[in-house]
C-alpha cells in the first residue's frame, strides 16, 4: 500500500495542472462568456473559487481577458490561462465568496433561477400572440427566452411566435407584460451553438446602452425596398 500511495503522490507532482484546491465537476451549466467583444455561452466542466474549467463555444486564446457569467450571477471578470482542445482554463480576478461558489456549482429548480443567463441584443423582431402581430424590438436573448419591447403593451399567458432575422420561428409564451416590456419563454431551448453563432452574426449593444431598446422600425423587404409608411389624412 505504501508504494501504491507513493506511486500515486508522485504522478501528481509531475501533473502540469496541479492545484491546491480540487474542483467539483459540473454537469449542465451553461455560462456567458464575453472574450475580446464577443459574447457566446459555453458549458462549465468545474469550478473551484479560484477558477473554472469550461467548453467554449467560440475559439478563445490563452492569456485573453474574459468575463464570465452563470444563471443570475454578477459577471466574474478573469483571463483564459490554457487551452487544450474544445476546453479551456479561466483565472478569476478575485476568489469567489463562499456563498456565490454554492450557487454557481448547484443547479436550482428553473421556477427559482434562470438556466441560461441573458445576452443583451438589439434589433427588429415580429411577436404573432392572441391572434395579432406586433413589432417589436430584441433586448436580450438566451437559449430558453427573450426580452422584447413592443410598439403596443401584450397580454401575459398566452402563446406566442417571436420572428427574429436568420433563426426558425421561436414558439413559446408570453411568461410576463410590465407596459411595452415583455418577457418570453420558448417551448424548446435554442442550441448553444445555434444562439452563439447568432449572437457573433448579428452585432451586439454595449451593455447599459439607453436606446437599445427603443422600439425599431421595420427592415427593408426582401426586395431591399424599405416598407413605405401609410400618409395620414
Amino acid at each position: 500500500m505504501g508504494k501504491s500511495n507513493s506511486a500515486v503522490a508522485t504522478k501528481t507532482e509531475d501533473c502540469p495542472d496541479q492545484r491546491v484546491e480540487a474542483r467539483q465537476t459540473m454537469v449542465l451549466r451553461v455560462g456567458l462568456l464575453e472574450c475580446e467583444g464577443k459574447s457566446s455561452y459555453c458549458v462549465l466542466r468545474n469550478v473551484s473559487a479560484n477558477g473554472v474549467q469550461v467548453k467554449p463555444f467560440i475559439p478563445v486564446r490563452a492569456g485573453t481577458d474574459v468575463s464570465l457569467r452563470v444563471g443570475d450571477e454578477d459577471n466574474v471578470d478573469g483571463r483564459v490561462v490554457w487551452v487544450r482542445g474544445e476546453l479551456a482554463g479561466i483565472a478569476f480576478n478575485k476568489p469567489l465568496d463562499p456563498a456565490t461558489l454554492l450557487r454557481v456549482r448547484q443547479s436550482a429548480p428553473a421556477a427559482r433561477r434562470r438556466a441560461y443567463p441573458r445576452a443583451p441584443a438589439s434589433g427588429f423582431a415580429i411577436l404573432r400572440t392572441g391572434g395579432r402581430q406586433y413589432s417589436a424590438t430584441l433586448c436580450d436573448i438566451s437559449a430558453s427566452g427573450a426580452k422584447i419591447v413592443t410598439a403596443k403593451p401584450v397580454e401575459a399567458g398566452r402563446t406566442a411566435v417571436l420572428l427574429l432575422p436568420d433563426l426558425p420561428p421561436l414558439r413559446g409564451f408570453v411568461r410576463w407584460s410590465q407596459g411595452r416590456d415583455t418577457g418570453l419563454i420558448f417551448e424548446t431551448p435554442i442550441p448553444i451553438q445555434v444562439i452563439t453563432d447568432w449572437l457573433i452574426a448579428n452585432p451586439q449593444p454595449t451593455i447599459g446602452s439607453a436606446d437599445r431598446c427603443a422600439v425599431l422600425s421595420p427592415p427593408p423587404t426582401a426586395e431591399g425596398r424599405a416598407r413605405p409608411a401609410r400618409s395620414k389624412r
